[in-house]
Parts: C-alpha cells; sequence; structure tokens
C-alpha cells in the first residue's frame, strides 16, 4: 500500500509541477486518495520519505510543491528540520530565510518543468 501511495503523490507532485504550481498539503492528500484517519500526518511522513529517497539518488524532489494553506504558503517546520539533516539547508523554519529557500526549490522545480 506505501508504494502505491507514493506513487499516487508523486504523480500529483508532478502534474502541480508541471502548471508550475504549488499544492496544499490537504488537495495533495485528497488527490493521492491518502486513507484517513490522519491524512495529513501519513501525507508528510511519506513526503519525508520521498525527500530522503530523493536526496540519496541525486534526484530532483518534487515535495518542495506541498505547502500549507497559511501565509506564507510554505511548507511546515518539519520539512526545514529535514533539509538541515540532509545538509541542504541551515536556516530557521520560518521567516525570510525560510521563504527564500522555499522559493528557489520551488523555481528550481520550475525550470526543469519548463518546455524549451
Amino acid at each position: 500500500m506505501n508504494d502505491v501511495m507514493e506513487q499516487k503523490i508523486r504523480a500529483v507532485l508532478k502534474n502541480t509541477a508541471q502548471k508550475h504550481q504549488t499544492i496544499s498539503y490537504r488537495m495533495l492528500a485528497i488527490e493521492a486518495e491518502i486513507p484517513g484517519p490522519q491524512i495529513i500526518h501519513k501525507l508528510t511522513r511519506k513526503l519525508e520519505d520521498i525527500m530522503r529517497t530523493d536526496h540519496s539518488s541525486g534526484a530532483l524532489s518534487l515535495a518542495p510543491l506541498a505547502v500549507s494553506r497559511g501565509e506564507p504558503a510554505i511548507p511546515r517546520s518539519g520539512f526545514f528540520i529535514l533539509l538541515r539533516e540532509l545538509g541542504l539547508y541551515d536556516g530557521p523554519d520560518q521567516g525570510d530565510e525560510a521563504i527564500k529557500k522555499h522559493d528557489a526549490l520551488r523555481e528550481e522545480i520550475y525550470s526543469a518543468f519548463t518546455t524549451p
């Protein structure tokens, strides 16, 4: 079941990247058909697994496209904590530095999904 869940999450994220958009955790969970209860918790755990897998394989992770519904629309603290664990970021979980890091990751993804 976990492999199917991951495939669905990745498919929704790829579609989101192709549109040069972000997606809220809730909408991602719904579109990827994450079963309840605790769909957001299950989703964020799977996103962390995806980020670790992508990082270890050197692949561009689309996980940064999943964001909270609040303002600013960036991932939650756990995302930035994991970036630090992976050695990809050394800033705070919130604020301007976190927003700039997320913007850079998002633009990298959009660039990879721009057709020449």
